[in-house]
């Protein structure tokens, strides 16, 4: 095994140990079992790795009765030299699962704007980039288990530091866009929300809360764009993706567009009224 498969085969066991650790937790959530999916789709050794942790686990499974007491982590860091090195960070990472209630800060939210007629590129505390369209609006919070987007209104692309430990949501209207290392753009408007993904892969879900009424989540790849609206999803072809995105070049592609439509869209840009006088 060469360094570099190496490398990837120990970071993929430590991710592998921190989602047992998570799954087996009594908070764990179901946006925490959508993220492990996510990540276990990725690639074929997260499966492998994941089929080692659960091994590794089993084996000390009475260290998941240790309290979380400054004896206990005392006992664990004094004895720790004795043990193998991935036994002693899988008992650590069972003590975090019972301090972890403790440890954790409040989440923290900002809100960025773009007037009419402005774009805005804006710097998210992760690295992450957001891109504002005009006359946009956006709440970014950002807690210990994921980054949190509320799109209130307008349009706005995205270019996302990958962090599986902390998944990327974006709730746009009543769908849910989540991140797998990607970039991508959502415009929202009162009827539908529009997703087209510039770079990687996204995965879209519905928010609905009434049983039954909820769509199948989906993966969307990059150049593919998807139209969420009450109706129903829709999935236009690449070339109206790659027209959806002109307005990061500056640009307004109108092929084929509707009058009206047009007129919807210029609208967007300006305060100025614009009447089509002949039927």
């Amino acid at each position: 095994m060469n360094q570099q498969r190496k490398l990837q085969y120990e970071q993929a066991h430590d991710a592998a140990l921190g989602w047992v650790a998570c799954l087996r937790a009594d908070t764990v959530s179901e946006e925490d079992r959508q993220s492990f999916a996510l990540w276990l789709d990725e690639h074929d050794s997260h499966a492998q790795a994941m089929d080692a942790a659960l091994e590794l686990w089993d084996d000390l499974g009475v260290v998941r009765h240790i309290p979380a007491t400054s004896e206990t982590l005392n006992q664990a860091a004094n004895s720790s030299k004795w043990l193998p090195a991935s036994i002693a960070a899988a008992a650590c990472l069972v003590l975090a699962v019972f301090l972890w209630p403790q440890i954790q800060s409040d989440p923290v939210s900002n809100e960025y704007r773009s007037a009419m007629g402005e774009q805005r590129t804006v710097e998210l505390p992760d690295g992450s980039v957001a891109r504002l369209n005009t006359n946009s609006h956006i709440v970014v919070t950002y807690a210990q288990d994921q980054r949190h987007v509320d799109l209130q209104q307008g349009e706005a692309w995205f270019q996302v530091q990958p962090n599986k430990q902390r998944p990327f949501h974006v709730d746009a209207g009543a769908t849910r866009i989540t991140a797998v290392g990607t970039a991508f753009n959502i415009y929202l408007t009162d009827l539908v929300t529009d997703v087209t993904v510039t770079e990687g892969v996204v995965r879209v879900s519905d928010l609905g809360q009434l049983a039954g009424r909820a769509r199948t989540p989906t993966m969307l790849h990059q150049n593919q764009r998807l139209i969420a609206g009450i109706d129903g999803w829709e999935s236009p072809s690449s070339d109206e993706a790659s027209n959806h995105l002109a307005w990061q070049r500056g640009e307004l592609v109108a092929d084929q567009m509707p009058l009206p439509l047009l007129i919807e869209q210029l609208e967007r840009y300006q305060d100025k009224k614009i009447i089509i006088a002949d039927p």
